[in-house]
């Protein structure tokens, strides 16, 4: 059968159900107080089932062959056909076919009860069965209906079950009036099916995944509360009829409750089937636990208080002001404490060992706001994910140099796997990292608990950018070190294989004319010329080696008279554009400088350039820097920067400044910087 002729029938099937309704009601208001039971109840219990039939037409209306929308039709058809209003009705007038109407629909409760013990809990919420052995048991109960309603049919009894017990069932067969009773025995098998119903619905829970679970809970708090209610009504009304009108008002009142609980049935299946991933059931079922705790801890105090101290002082049941009070006093005094552990024991009838959503988001805001150290925080922020969703391994992620990896991890001894969500932390834009949350086998985070995850990467987006800034400063300070202890053997290098090479000559050289200016004046007179220009190649190294450390023409003239020197000594032609540059802090010049002639280097090393341009670009609060050459250039995706570059953004970024570096292949390299020089004064 198609969707379509589904739906169609569908719609069919609730059109005849609002007649059955329709010609029920009337039959209902036309018997007036007549009958064995009065309008008012019974026209009161056909509007309380009809969200049977209504939600099942929503449910078709969307899945036409889903087998729980059927189940509830049929349920809805059952509960409203007219043939017992119209056989009430027909006796009251003294119409014809009344006791016929009346003995056909007598037996007819079974098949809503059983269905809704048995079939729709076996094939709740998907409509299949959780495995083909279930099926004995779904067989069994439309067996024990079946044979429930058949019996009850033609059983030659009176019609006292049904409000006239004057008149004798006009379908019964006298000749098995021996057997009946020990068919009726067969009801029994209906309590047993829906038992092994109800058994069914607790291993699928187990088995379940998060989003069936959620679905289950609806139906399974609705059920309990029907359960209760009826718990408490049944034992009440022993002794009476229900609704009955010689039934205490107080009993009436719990056989409403008890009726109108019917309603919630099909409203919990119609939220877990057509809205389960706009409410949260846990939330529900926590204010319901709370709600009512308080509620039968007021009502058990408030009676104790005035009818078991009333009975023992001697009240003689009048109304005592006096134990009034002191029963309001004691609900107020003890209201806030027993709310707390009320509170407390429904979150962990609920939520079990996890903390509530709010809990872990007030918990670990209150972690971020504390003195916590950076360490402890991330370690902290996992742990927390994991409490309050339950996972199996909860991780916080960092980025680094466009990967992810893991920077704490709960529980620690957690197995690696793929991660079932991963949210990212994105601060000012910046995706900073992520949070990992992995589920149990069989589950899946429910949208609280995604929704959670998401709060808790919005709030840790400052976290991780702290982190990031430990981490670099780190960094950082190790490169420094490392740059520092490089630029000393650099220095002790040049040291040792120029300057000191060319002193020890000299000091060899000079011994050797003192030996000859006695033997051999002339070639005497000749070492000490070639003594002289080595002096001065010594003396000119030493500069230039003092010019690497801190030039000295930057300190006297500035960055444009020591950049046009550096750059007239480049073995690539250089063009400095000035551009009106002034005189700025000597840290901002020296970082310009060094940046400036590290750019220098590699051009004329590595690009294989013909030219090289440097543009300085003075500001209010800054200076700007770029130097662009036509060389080779690189893909900066696929390049690791070396050292240099790295020793230039660390020194330009100490200053409070920033550096970039764009590039493409065949197209030369730019590097650009700028520093606040106002911070740096």
């Amino acid at each position: 059968m198609s969707d379509r002729t589904a739906r169609r029938l569908a719609w069919s099937a609730f059109a005849l159900w609002v007649v059955f309704l329709v010609a029920s009601v009337t039959f209902e208001l036309a018997k007036g107080g007549q009958g064995a039971a009065g309008p008012g109840s019974d026209v009161g219990f056909l509007l309380l089932v009809s969200p049977f039939a209504v939600v099942a037409v929503l449910i078709l209306a969307r899945h036409p062959r889903h087998p729980i929308g059927w189940i509830l039709m049929a349920i809805g058809l059952t509960f409203t056909e007219p043939t017992a209003a119209y056989g009430e009705f027909a006796l009251s007038r003294g119409l014809p076919g009344g006791l016929v109407s009346v003995a056909i629909t007598a037996p007819l409760w079974a098949l809503p009860v059983g269905l809704m013990g048995t079939v729709l809990l076996l094939r709740f919420p998907d409509g299949r069965l959780l495995s083909p052995r279930w099926r004995k048991v779904e067989r069994l109960a439309i067996f024990a209906i079946s044979m429930t309603v058949l019996t009850i049919l033609v059983a030659p009894t009176d019609m006292g079950d049904v409000g006239y017990p004057q008149l004798r069932n006009p379908l019964g067969i006298e000749a098995l009036g021996p057997v009946t009773d020990v068919l009726l025995g067969v009801i029994l098998l209906i309590p047993v099916a829906v038992v092994a119903s109800a058994a069914s619905l607790v291993v699928r829970f187990r088995r379940s995944t998060q989003t069936e679970r959620l679905q289950l809970k609806w139906l399974v708090t609705a059920g309990s509360i029907v359960a209760v209610v009826y718990l408490v009504a049944m034992p009440a009304s022993l002794g009476s009829d229900w609704f009955g009108p010689n039934t205490p008002t107080s009993v009436k009142v719990l056989q409403n409750l008890a009726t109108f609980s019917f309603a919630l049935i099909p409203t919990s299946i119609g939220f877990a089937i057509l809205k389960h991933r706009l409410y949260d059931i846990d939330v529900v079922i926590n204010k319901a636990l709370v709600y009512g705790a308080l509620a039968a801890f007021i009502t058990s105090v408030y009676v104790g208080v005035v009818v078991g101290l009333g009975s023992l002082i001697g009240t003689g049941g009048e109304p005592n002001l006096a134990l009034s009070i002191t029963a309001t006093a004691l609900i107020a005094l003890a209201f806030q404490p027993v709310r707390e552990r009320v509170h407390h024991l429904a979150n962990r009838l609920v939520y079990g060992k996890r903390a509530t959503p709010y809990e872990v988001l007030s918990e670990f805001a209150g972690r971020v706001g504390g003195s916590y150290a950076l360490d402890d925080v991330l370690p902290r922020m996992a742990r927390a994910i994991a409490q309050g969703t339950g996972a199996e391994r909860a991780e916080v992620l960092l980025g680094a140099g466009g990967d992810l990896h893991p920077a704490a991890v709960w529980p620690e001894e957690a197995a690696q796997g793929a991660p079932d969500v991963v949210v990212p932390v994105i601060h000012r834009g910046q995706e900073l990292g992520a949070l990992a949350v992995r589920k149990p086998k069989g589950e899946r985070l429910s949208p609280a608990e995604e929704g959670l995850v998401r709060d808790l990467a919005g709030q840790a987006g400052l976290v991780l950018r702290n982190v990031r800034l430990l981490e670099d400063l780190r960094a950082s300070r190790q490169r420094l070190v490392a740059a520092q202890d490089e630029e000393r053997r650099r220095i002790e290098r040049n040291i040792h294989d120029g300057a000191q090479q060319q002193l020890v000559a000299l000091a060899v050289n000079l011994r050797l004319a003192r030996s000859l200016a006695e033997k051999d004046p002339r070639k005497a007179a000749e070492i000490l010329e070639r003594l002289q220009d080595d002096s001065q190649q010594a003396l000119e190294d030493l500069r230039d080696l003092a010019r690497g450390i801190y030039p000295p023409l930057l300190a006297d003239k500035g960055l444009r008279a020591a950049l046009e020197a550096q750059s007239r000594k480049s073995p690539v032609p250089v063009e400095v554009h000035p551009n009106g540059v002034g005189r700025y802090p000597a840290e901002a010049e020296a970082a310009v400088y060094f940046c400036v002639l590290e750019a220098l280097q590699n051009a004329a090393k590595y690009a294989e350039a013909t030219k090289v341009e440097v543009r300085l670009e003075p500001a209010d609060d800054e200076l700007r820097f770029e130097v662009t050459d036509d060389g080779r250039g690189f893909d900066p995706a696929t390049t690791t920067p070396g050292t240099g570059l790295q020793n230039m953004r660390d020194r330009v970024e100490a200053l409070g400044g920033s550096l970039s570096i764009s590039s493409s292949l065949g197209e030369g390299t730019t590097l650009t910087g700028s520093i606040p020089t106002g911070r740096a004064a």
